[in-house]
């Protein structure tokens, strides 16, 4: 009774998948973010496919493709909740070589018994167990990793209805998919598997709604990291509050706060004296800007320009620039400075007195 339950609850699970591939696939394939979305729903689809099949008689060849592609999934939980969390997020190329090296290792793993393992039912043996000990290890990395980006980021976002998406993500998402991990790895009699086997599709489908929601707030762009371009001034105007942006431009402007090193969204309502809520909502809302250390790098690169473009202070080393400025390293300043004026600060520096439109770029709008 309960092995028809959890066979009926795959259907289910494979159903939705299928839905949420053939609505968004085709319609939103130009978005690199739904291309990984898809990733991620192929690898669910394989470990669906494999736990509808208890009594191993898919062909041996389509096991292997199936496995592969459940072997991907911890991959593409880790690459989507970075292209959904983080603004700045591009696919580099030593990703997919993360990718070929998990497939591989996990394939040279349990290529000895693949016959043997089965996604449902009990463990056949120790020596299937020891074989599936890696790549389960392995697959726990791609998912820790996520969380801890997942949740180190929480503090500077300032987009509220994301930063309680975060969580959703982390409590739901990766606990499921551990869940499931580690349920597979217990020796265990068949009644105990059963329950475990439909506590795992339970957990699935609950999971596939919660991806649901998120690609349906990926199409709304509510985790788009471009801004809507016709956000309305009055809209903006709502959240505004005069007096606090006053003490906020002060504290920028004047005393230039900005420079202190490490300094958090915070250390600075504390410094303002204002709830910290209540700063994240004139950034985001009524500044315009989606994560702090965006608004902090828009204030130290002008005056990062402001240096560079004066003749007088070539004296200065450009890692000395960036210390000075709250930078812990040079590498974070070279990537925001490129980011927001399109060259590299050796490059701004050498062209200023070739190329005057280096002196408008210096010049950015803080609305």
């Amino acid at each position: 009774m309960i092995s028809q339950i959890t066979d009926i609850l795959h259907l289910f699970c494979l159903s939705n998948l299928i839905f949420i591939i053939g609505f968004f696939g085709w319609r939103y394939i130009y978005d690199f973010r739904i291309r990984i979305a898809g990733g991620f729903s192929f690898g669910i689809v394989c470990y669906i496919l494999l736990s509808l099949d208890p009594d191993l008689k898919i062909p041996y060849s389509i096991r292997v493709f199936l496995f592969a592609g459940l072997i991907s999934l911890p991959f593409f939980f880790w690459m989507i909740s970075l292209a959904i969390f983080e603004d700045h997020f591009e696919i580099k190329y030593w990703y997919w070589l993360l990718l070929l090296s998990k497939v591989g290792v996990s394939a040279w793993s349990v290529y000895p018994v693949l016959d043997l393992i089965n996604m449902r039912g009990p463990i056949v043996s120790e020596t299937v167990l020891a074989h599936i000990i890696i790549p389960t290890l392995l697959s726990l990395g791609f998912v820790v990793a996520a969380i801890i980006r997942i949740y180190s980021g929480r503090k500077d976002d300032l987009i509220e209805t994301r930063r309680r998406l975060r969580e959703v993500h982390i409590l739901m998402t990766g606990s499921v998919i551990t869940f499931n991990m580690f349920s597979h790895l217990i020796l265990r009699g068949k009644i105990l598997s059963e329950i475990l086997d439909l506590a795992n599709v339970v957990f699935a489908w609950g999971l596939i709604l919660a991806f649901m929601y998120l690609v349906f707030e990926l199409k709304e762009g509510l985790v788009d990291p471009r801004p809507e371009e016709s956000e309305d001034k009055e809209e903006k105007a709502i959240y505004a509050d005069p007096a606090l942006k006053k003490k906020l431009v002060s504290a920028f402007e004047e005393t230039k706060l900005y420079r202190k090193e490490g300094l958090t969204i915070g250390q600075l309502a504390e410094n303002l004296e204002v709830q910290e809520y209540k700063l994240r909502r004139l950034i985001n809302q009524a500044m315009g800007f989606r994560n702090f250390p965006d608004f902090l790098n828009r204030y130290r690169i002008q005056e990062a320009c402001e240096i560079l473009l004066d003749s007088g202070k070539d004296e200065i080393p450009i890692i000395r620039v960036a210390m000075d400025l709250g930078y812990q390293s040079l590498g974070p300043f070279n990537r925001a400075f490129k980011e927001l004026t399109g060259v590299t600060p050796t490059e701004f520096r050498r062209n200023r007195g070739r190329d005057e439109s280096l002196k408008s770029t210096a010049d950015f709008e803080i609305s």
